[in-house]
């Protein structure tokens, strides 16, 4: 390829369902791409829709607008663009992309490899393609032969077909690959490994084109990448935000992109999905119940960074239990995060609560039900906030508490979105700590040092060694063998434990989801379950 040629990567956050402002974002993109000089412009898969639409699909209506923006879309353009629809032929849908020039769609694909595990279930509405999709475009008066294909078709070691060895057979100039590739841990680096792998022996340039953005549990977080011949990285989007990637074929890209850590990559994640979640569902304000401890202070960070410390609304609600550097701890927080701060003392109606029951609970010993009472009556107020002031409760939860039913229903586990349920609690940690290296100590350190505690009773502290039994709790969710590093009886226990709690999770807030297996939409558990490895 020897001629100067222009991509612009448009890596764009819709909104799923919202047509008119999906088409407007699209022509918004496409405009500037011609303004700085594309001469190819890519958008990512299902752009039209947003990603994943789910049963929507089963709407006429639905994939009806979805083609109409397509339609309109096509007609106002020149330039050749590639982006994501739903098509229907036959009564049959599919997940597809369409290539646009000169005012109409030029070429239409279908995916072939259709994902049907974790948080996917494309099978379930798509039928699957049959043809590579191949197209040529001219550019500066010479033809160049691409290709396109829709996420899951790189992801091919699982199927029969292999589709990289079909393209690298027909030697194309251009590769294009537009995605709606959901984050976890160390997916970045993933998706270029991949590309590498299957495509490093080619002469081709090969261009990824990712969604970004928050939808429900499911965060998306772009990292767009062009590559050049030998699979070199010519220039990659931002991570966590909107950017459109103007890359010029056969030179590298001046832009500098540092890789962040794991750390800073999970907060900028969850920073993500809570501001997309409160902004694509209408709510501007969070109220937490914060308690001085690691979880919920964590939470109350992400919840200012994502929606500025005005709309955070912070309550400390203590009982006869909590401890004064617990209350000291949260008024500190609150303070240095500069966000709204209120006490409300518990104990009273605590009291009122076990004089009621006295008479029924005669005779029986004073137990978790006792306990339970002050995490319910702090979940209630949370609950009031939010009905009085428009707020939506964030859950403050852990990977690891979720996972053994260390939580209260209808208490601390009261929320509309559930911040930090996909951390365990050494990741809960180990944020935290990075979040006080980037911020001057925010988060008070006495949050961090001392022993976890409910405070639910008199110098309780939580019954687990969490260095030990995060990790475990971590690969028994992701289905790995580890007889050999816990005996049968502490596994057992466990892995009772985490069936037992279905009910529990089945009823909590939406997980964001970051890692490989998260509570929630990737992992469906039946509430009875007697069965046992």
């Amino acid at each position: 390829m020897s001629k100067t040629i222009k991509i612009a990567t448009c890596q764009i956050n819709p909104i799923l369902g919202n047509f008119d402002y999906n088409y407007k974002k699209l022509i918004d993109s496409y405009n500037e791409a011609v303004d700085r000089g594309a001469d190819l412009i890519v958008f990512p898969e299902m752009i039209t829709t947003g990603y994943p639409p789910q049963d929507l699909l089963f709407s006429n209506s639905f994939v009806q607008k979805n083609l109409e923006v397509l339609n309109n879309f096509s007609k106002q353009v020149s330039s050749p663009c590639v982006l994501g629809f739903v098509d229907k032929k036959d009564g049959k849908l599919f997940n597809a992309a369409a290539v646009c020039e000169n005012g109409k769609v030029v070429k239409v694909y279908h995916k072939i490899l259709l994902p049907n595990y974790d948080v996917f279930d494309e099978r379930r509405y798509f039928e699957s393609g049959s043809d590579i999709g191949d197209f040529k475009i001219n550019i500066h008066g010479s033809d160049y032969s691409c290709i396109v294909q829709i996420c899951e078709d790189l992801w091919e070691d699982n199927y029969d077909r292999k589709l990289s060895e079909e393209i690298v057979n027909l030697n194309p100039d251009i590769i294009v690959n537009i995605s709606a590739s959901p984050y976890r841990k160390y997916r970045e680096n993933d998706r270029k490994k991949l590309i590498v792998e299957k495509f490093k022996d080619t002469n081709s340039h090969f261009v990824y084109c990712n969604l970004v953005g928050g939808q429900d549990e499911l965060i998306f977080d772009g990292n767009s990448m062009v590559f050049g011949p030998g699979m070199k990285m010519l220039s990659r989007a931002a991570s966590f935000k909107e950017d459109m990637l103007i890359s010029t074929l056969n030179s590298v890209s001046e832009r500098d992109v540092i890789d962040a850590n794991v750390e800073e990559n999970i907060y900028n994640a969850l920073t993500l999905g809570i501001s997309d979640y409160f902004s694509k569902t209408g709510h501007q304000k969070a109220v937490i119940g914060l308690s001085g401890g690691i979880d919920s202070a964590l939470v109350a960070c992400l919840a200012v960074d994502a929606l500025g410390s005005e709309n955070v609304y912070l309550v400390s609600m203590p009982s006869r239990f909590s401890s004064d550097h617990s209350k000291s701890d949260a008024k500190k927080l609150a303070s240095n995060l500069n966000a709204n701060f209120d006490t409300i003392d518990i104990d009273g109606l605590f009291g009122k609560y076990l004089d009621t029951l006295d008479e029924k609970f005669k005779g029986t010993e004073s137990n978790v039900a006792e306990e339970n009472i002050q995490s319910r009556i702090r979940g209630n107020i949370l609950m009031a906030f939010s009905n009085k002031f428009g707020c939506l409760v964030l859950s403050t939860g852990n990977k690891t508490e979720l996972a053994l039913g260390y939580c209260t229903l209808y208490g601390d586990m009261s929320g509309g979105l559930s911040a930090i349920g996909d951390l365990s609690k050494t990741e809960v940690y180990n944020l935290a700590k990075w979040k006080n290296k980037v911020s001057n100590n925010i988060i008070p350190d006495n949050s961090i040092t001392k022993p976890p505690s409910a405070e639910l009773s008199p110098d309780q502290v939580d019954p687990f060694d969490y260095d030990l039994i995060s990790p475990i709790v971590d690969k028994i969710i992701l289905g790995e063998d580890i007889s050999h590093e816990v005996d049968d009886s502490n596994l057992d226990d466990i892995s009772e434990r985490i069936n037992r709690n279905e009910h529990k999770r089945r009823q909590a807030a939406p997980v964001l989801r970051i890692s490989k297996k998260a509570f929630g939409i990737g992992r469906r558990m039946p509430i009875v379950n007697h069965f046992n490895e």
